[in-house]
Parts: C-alpha cells; sequence; structure tokens
C-alpha cells in the first residue's frame, strides 16, 4: 500500500519552506512544540494526493499568511508495491475584475521528481485524485480510515460509548454513508406518510361526488327533453306567422304597386316636358358655337396641365426651404457634439484607468492576505482560550505564560482587523476611480460615435438641398413652357379678350357643354321610363282589379293572431331553454368538483405508494447494512485478535459485533469490556481495534505506513509508553507525530521541529 517517503510543504499554515524525510521501515517520530507545524505536514500529504482538507476548511485556509503572491504547495513521494511516485498540488493566485483568487493546479511524476522520473503532462488537480484513486484502489476518505489515526481517536474506541464507537467504526469502514442513507429514506417515507395524511381526499368523498354528477345529468336529460317538444311547438307557430305574413304581404304589394305606377306615370308626363325644354334650349346654345374652334375638353386639359406645373413649383420651392432648415440644424449639431467632446478629451485617460485597476487590485490582495492572517489568529486565540488549567487542548501538558500570548494574539487580530479595514476602504476608492474613467471613457467613444453618424448626416443633408434646387428649376421651366398654351385654348372671342385672367370663366363654359350632353341622355331615359310606366300601370290594373279594403282588413287581422301564438310558444321554449342551461351548468361544476376530489385521492396515493416504496427501500438498505455490518464486524475481530495476540498473551481473542461494545477474551474464559480494562491494556486493545479496521478497509492486502497523529496524548505517561511499545513491536512503518518526550525513547527515526516565527516558518532543526 502506499508508504511515504519524503514530504516538502511550501507557504502552507505555519511552513513557509521545508520538507521531511520519512524512512520506510520502523517507527519514525514527527517531534516538536506545541504550535511547531506537526500535524501541517500531514495534512500536507493527505491534500497532496487526494485534495482533501481536513476540518472542514477551504483550500485557500491552507495559504500561510503572509505568503501573497507566492506559490502553496504540498509535494509527497511514497512508494506503492514497490514503485516511487510523486504527487505535487499548489494554488497560485490570479488577479482578475472580482479581485484575487486562488487556482489550484497538480503535477504527477513516476519514479519520483527528484531522479530519472517521467512527468506527466495535463495533470490536473480532478486527474490526480482519480489517478491515485485507481492506482491504488482507495478514495480519500478509506485511505484516511485504513492508515490515518487521528488525535483522540483511540480513546473514543477504548472508552467511548456505543453510540461512539458505532460512529467511528461506520466512518472508518465506510458504513456510514449507508446508514445515513437509511436514514434518510426512512425520514423521507414518514415525510410521504404525513404529507399523505395531510392531503384532502377519500374513496367516500369521490363515491358522493360521483352521485351527485349522476343526478344533475338525470334532471338535465329531463329538462332537455321538454325544452325540445316546446321547441317544437313554436317552430310550427312560426311556421303559422310566416305563412299570414307572406299573405298579407301579396295583398300590401299588389295595392302599393297600383298606387305607385299611377304616381309613376304623372312624374314620368312632367319629366318629359321638362327635357323636351331643356333638349330644345341646349341644341340652340350648341348651334352657336363655332366649329372650326378648339373643343372644351382641350381648353380643360391645357388649363389642368397648367395648374399642374405651378403646384409642383410651390411644392419644390417649399422643399428647398425644408432641406436648408435640416442642414442648419444638422450643422448645429455636429459643432455641440464637438464641442462635449472636446471637454471630456484626455491623453493621459486609458494611463489613468490602468493605474486605478492596478491599486484596487494591490488592496484586493492586502485585504485577502489579512482575511487568511485574521482566520488564523481567531483559531489560535479560541484554541489557547479554550484551554483548561492552561493545558495544551491536545497533550494535555502545562503551557507556559499563557496570558501573554492570549494578549499578544488579541493585539495582532485587532492590528489585523484595522489594517483590513484600511484596506477595504482604499480598495472601495480605487474601484469606484476606475468606474468613472471607465464611465468616462465610454462616454467618449460614443460621442465620437455621434460625431461619425452626424456628419454623415450633414452630408446627406447638403446633398438633399442640392437635389431639392435641381427640382425646384425643373418644376419652374414646367410653368414658362405651359404659359404659351393660353393664346391658343379659347373657344370664343370674348375668352380671348381677357388671355389668362378669364379661365374660370371659359370653365363655366365647359361645364355648361357638358351639361348640355347630360340633357341629351337624361331625355333619352326619360322616354324609355314613361313607355314602361305605362306599360306597368297597363298590367297591374289587367292582373289586381279586386284589391278592397276588407280584404286588407282580415289579412291583418290573422297576421296578428299568429304572432299572439307565436310570442306565447316562444316564451315557454325559452323558459325551458333556460332551466336546460341552469341543469347543464350544475352538471358541468359537478363534474369538475368530481375531477377535483378525484385527482385529490389519486395524489394521495400515489403519495402512499411512494412512502410504500421508499419502505421498503429502507428495508433493503438496512438489511445490506446488517449483512455488511456482520461481514465487517467479523473481519475486524479477526484482524484485531491476530494483532492482539501478537502483542500479547494476557489476551487471546478481540470481539466487536452489532452492539459495538469492544471486549477481550482471557485465556481463562473471562470476557471483559474494553472500556473496564486498566490503561496500558486499554490502549493495547484500542490500537488493535483500529488497525484491524485497517486490515477489513485494505481487503488483507500489504499493510502500508500507519499515520498517527497524537494517539497518546490523552494518556498518562506509562500508557504512552505502551503505545508506543505496541507499535514497535508489530513491526510495521509508522509515522507518529507527538510534542512528549516518551516518542524519542521508543522511536527508530525522529525528526524534530523548530518553534515558527513570522519570517522563516517553521523548520526541520534535526533529523536522527
Amino acid at each position: 500500500m502506499i508508504t511515504p517517503t519524503r514530504i516538502r510543504v511550501r507557504n502552507i499554515r505555519s511552513v513557509r519552506d521545508s520538507e521531511i524525510t520519512i524512512p520506510d521501515t520502523g517507527i519514525t517520530a514527527l517531534h516538536g512544540p506545541v504550535g511547531s507545524g506537526k500535524s501541517t505536514f500531514l495534512s500536507a500529504m493527505v491534500w497532496a494526493l487526494y485534495g482533501e482538507v481536513p476540518g472542514g476548511l477551504k483550500q485557500a485556509d491552507m495559504r500561510r499568511s503572509g505568503a501573497d503572491g507566492e506559490p502553496c504547495e504540498a509535494e509527497v513521494d511514497f512508494l506503492f508495491n514497490g514503485q516511487l511516485y510523486t504527487a505535487l498540488r499548489g494554488l497560485r493566485q490570479r488577479s482578475g475584475r472580482g479581485g484575487v483568487r486562488e487556482e489550484a493546479y497538480a503535477r504527477w511524476w513516476t519514479n519520483g521528481a527528484t531522479g530519472p522520473g517521467r512527468d506527466e503532462p495535463q495533470i490536473t488537480p480532478t486527474k490526480l485524485t482519480m489517478k491515485i484513486t485507481e492506482l491504488t484502489g482507495l478514495t480519500g476518505r478509506a485511505y484516511c480510515g485504513a492508515f490515518f489515526i487521528a488525535q483522540g481517536e483511540l480513546t473514543g474506541l477504548a472508552e467511548g460509548t456505543p453510540a461512539q464507537v458505532q460512529s467511528l467504526f461506520e466512518e472508518q469502514t465506510g458504513l456510514g454513508v449507508l446508514t445515513k442513507k437509511v436514514d434518510e429514506k426512512n425520514a423521507e417515507a414518514r415525510r410521504a406518510e404525513e404529507l399523505a395524511g395531510a392531503m384532502p381526499g377519500s374513496p367516500e368523498e369521490v363515491e358522493e361526488a360521483r352521485n351527485a354528477v349522476d343526478d344533475a345529468q338525470k334532471q338535465a336529460a329531463e329538462d332537455y327533453g321538454t325544452q325540445e317538444q316546446l321547441a317544437e311547438t313554436a317552430d310550427l307557430a312560426a311556421d303559422r306567422v310566416r305563412r299570414a305574413e307572406e299573405q298579407a304581404e301579396a295583398v300590401h304589394r299588389r295595392h302599393r304597386l297600383a298606387e305607385e305606377g299611377r304616381i309613376t306615370r304623372a312624374r314620368a308626363d312632367e319629366r318629359v316636358q321638362q327635357c323636351q325644354q331643356r333638349v330644345t334650349a341646349l341644341t340652340r346654345d350648341l348651334h352657336l358655337a363655332d366649329p372650326a374652334t378648339p373643343t372644351p375638353e382641350d381648353s380643360t386639359r391645357q388649363l389642368d396641365a397648367l395648374r399642374n406645373a405651378v403646384h409642383s413649383a410651390e411644392r419644390a420651392i417649399g422643399q428647398v426651404d425644408d432641406a436648408e432648415k435640416n442642414a442648419a440644424a444638422v450643422d448645429d449639431r455636429m459643432r455641440q457634439t464637438r464641442t462635449e467632446a472636446g471637454r471630456l478629451a484626455d491623453p493621459e485617460l486609458d494611463s489613468r484607468i490602468e493605474s486605478a485597476n492596478h491599486q484596487h487590485t494591490e488592496y484586493e490582495q492586502r485585504r485577502g492576505a489579512l482575511k487568511g492572517e485574521f482566520t488564523r489568529l481567531g483559531q489560535a486565540l479560541q484554541a489557547l482560550t479554550a484551554a483548561e488549567s492552561a493545558r495544551c487542548p491536545t497533550c494535555v501538558q502545562p503551557l507556559r505564560d499563557v496570558p501573554s500570548l492570549v494578549a499578544e494574539l488579541r493585539r495582532q487580530r485587532e492590528r489585523c482587523i484595522r489594517d483590513g479595514k484600511d484596506a477595504k476602504a482604499k480598495a472601495e476608492a480605487a474601484a469606484q476611480l476606475h468606474n468613472a474613467l471607465l464611465s468616462r471613457r465610454q462616454e467618449l467613444t460614443r460621442l465620437s460615435a455621434c460625431l461619425d453618424a452626424v456628419r454623415a448626416e450633414a452630408s446627406a443633408a447638403r446633398q438633399h438641398v442640392e437635389t431639392a434646387r435641381g427640382a425646384a428649376a425643373e418644376a419652374v421651366s414646367a410653368v414658362v413652357t405651359h404659359l404659351p398654351d393660353l393664346d391658343t385654348t379659347a373657344p370664343h372671342a370674348r375668352v380671348l379678350q381677357s388671355g389668362r385672367d378669364t379661365i374660370e370663366r371659359l370653365t363655366t363654359e365647359v361645364a355648361r357643354a357638358r351639361q348640355a350632353q347630360g340633357l341629351r341622355t337624361q331625355l333619352a331615359a326619360a322616354e324609355a321610363e314613361l313607355e314602361a310606366a305605362d306599360a306597368g300601370l297597363a298590367a297591374l290594373a289587367d292582373a289586381h282589379p279586386d284589391v278592397t279594403p276588407a280584404e286588407l282588413a282580415e289579412v291583418t287581422g290573422e297576421l296578428h293572431t299568429a304572432r299572439v301564438e307565436h310570442s306565447k310558444a316562444a316564451a315557454e321554449a325559452s323558459e325551458a331553454n333556460t332551466r336546460f342551461r341552469v341543469a347543464d351548468e350544475r352538471v358541468t361544476m359537478l363534474t369538475k368538483a368530481y375531477e377535483v376530489i378525484d385527482s385529490r385521492m389519486r395524489a394521495k396515493a400515489d403519495k402512499l405508494h411512494q412512502a410504500h416504496i421508499l419502505h421498503e427501500a429502507a428495508a433493503v438498505l438496512a438489511q445490506f447494512r446488517r449483512d455488511l455490518l456482520a461481514e465487517y464486524t467479523a473481519v475486524v475481530s479477526q484482524a484485531a485478535t491476530d494483532v492482539l495476540t501478537q502483542i500479547t498473551d494476557r489476551h487471546v481473542r478481540f470481539e466487536i459485533d452489532d452492539a459495538f461494545i469492544p471486549r477481550v477474551h482471557t485465556a481463562e474464559g473471562i470476557v471483559r469490556p474494553v472500556r473496564v480494562l486498566s490503561g496500558g491494556e486499554k490502549a493495547t486493545a484500542a490500537l488493535a481495534f483500529r488497525l484491524g479496521v485497517t486490515e477489513q478497509v485494505t481487503g488483507g492486502n500489504a499493510t502500508g505506513m500507519i499515520i498517527a497523529d497524537e494517539i497518546t496524548a490523552a494518556h498518562d505517561a506509562d500508557t504512552r509508553r505502551a503505545v508506543l511499545a505496541c507499535l514497535s513491536e508489530l513491526g510495521w512503518p509508522a509515522l507518529v507525530v507527538s510534542h512528549g518526550e516518551e516518542i524519542t525513547e521508543t522511536a527508530h527515526h525522529v525528526i524534530s521541529l523548530r518553534q515558527p516565527d513570522e519570517m522563516t516558518g517553521t523548520v526541520v532543526s534535526t533529523a536522527a
């Protein structure tokens, strides 16, 4: 499995640039005082391999305070199946419009980065995680569960309640995900049942609504039959009315035609006489005209042409005036645009924009660095403040001069807050200046485009003026061309005496001539109409000689009676139709209500069905979890027994089952819970339990290096020595982090770290 041999850290938390070399055999101790960065190397290793940041933090929180602009990297050399690999993961800062952001990158070597290794191209952080997962067969969670023993984990396994032991066991073996799924499915099923219970709808309501719809449909059918019968009666009455109206109309029409024929004949005689007189007068006037003179139609056409030419000249002159006014307005707009553009012009505008953007980026970077420093100081201050009786929260050893350290951290945090506010104010001012300058440049660009458009419009306006002037000149020429025709257009000598001033009189004569022609046409039409009227009167007299007032009165009475009957029948039919519409509307409303109730019932049934499915899924998952749990506990129990018997002969068996109460069996057959053992026995059993989990996670493959972070911090000196002795007796390679002196007595190799300072960070002082 994975055996790390070298860890290099750059600008992560308290480490500036340091590396440690880890032998692949025996116990290697990473030793140093509190806050020297021991756990930083372990966190950096897990981050480099799998991209996981412990403690629920973000990747950006890994960067060391004061390392803005520098690479933030973790590089790990490790052996796997005898092959050397190197994984590197890092962050670099990028500036943009939104401020400074962290960008992740990764690299991967086969045969190591410092030797003749091969650097694979196009490795992204995601691809690096996938490559290591495919190579080892372990995800980041599985790797930590198998080989990474966190602070306080052994104490929790040995002394915790069954619920605490279950939580640790499931987290390490991966069963926690399945347990969470079972709980989620059960919770979803309960929510679905509660929602179904709160939803309206029942089979009784559906049946009641269905019966109401059936009753309403029956009533509507009865009303529809009655309405059909009454409508048929009304139609018969209407037919009788129509027949009576036709009969009365025929009698009235014959009487009216006879009267109209007599009146028409009298009017036709009068019109014939009038037409004869008018024709005589017009004939006399027409004979007075000189056949050799131009016709009135020719004169009319020439006068119309002259009028049209004058109107065209007037319109052309008006268009010239409008075009000149438009051109003057465009010239004024162009002068105003030039003045406004000159007012906003600034030759150094681009450089000022770039300078403002640079200032904004610089202050945002400073602000981001101060945020990281504030977070680090707050975490350190919280850890010191929460410490009880001035002891280290991890190893329970006394700390010296805690009040001074807390006061100094608070002063640093207050200074960080002040500097952060100042950087924020300066960044906002720079951003406002940058936005104002950008707006000014945009306005200049707009004015330039506007000036080009106005220039084009001015050119078009001047061209339009020239075109209008040419059209006006052509229209005036046309008027001059038509003026000589006036001398030859007048048909009579009296018209030529006044020349151009007698146009209206000539028009009057033309109208009179046209009127005479019309009179001839009217005379012929009147004579034809008179003949037709005489023939019609004769035909009427022959066809209807017996129309009398008594006959008209009888027909009118029958028509009145028929209309009364029809009105009564129509009223009854309308009332029946109204009842039918009301019944039909009630059917529609009840049908909609039934559909709503039925849909509610179906929705409720669907929700109950969904709850049933969720319960079934939860039951299947729960059974699967029980099967896996039985398998896992059996494997862990056997593996822990092997480890335990290798370390001591006092206990012959370790046992853990679904009750999550770890127990040991003595050679005498006594079964004892681990939590009641002595300190050394308890630590030994817990370590065997934890390594049994490693065996289960790895599937029995060759064990890799065990990573233990302060696993003896909560024990006394004797127990710490017992745990370290157990690790030593097992013979497995291990990297143990501790700030107790006992580790230096047991470990085969010791790497000492020095307390960091602001400039150099954590430094590897000795390695033996």
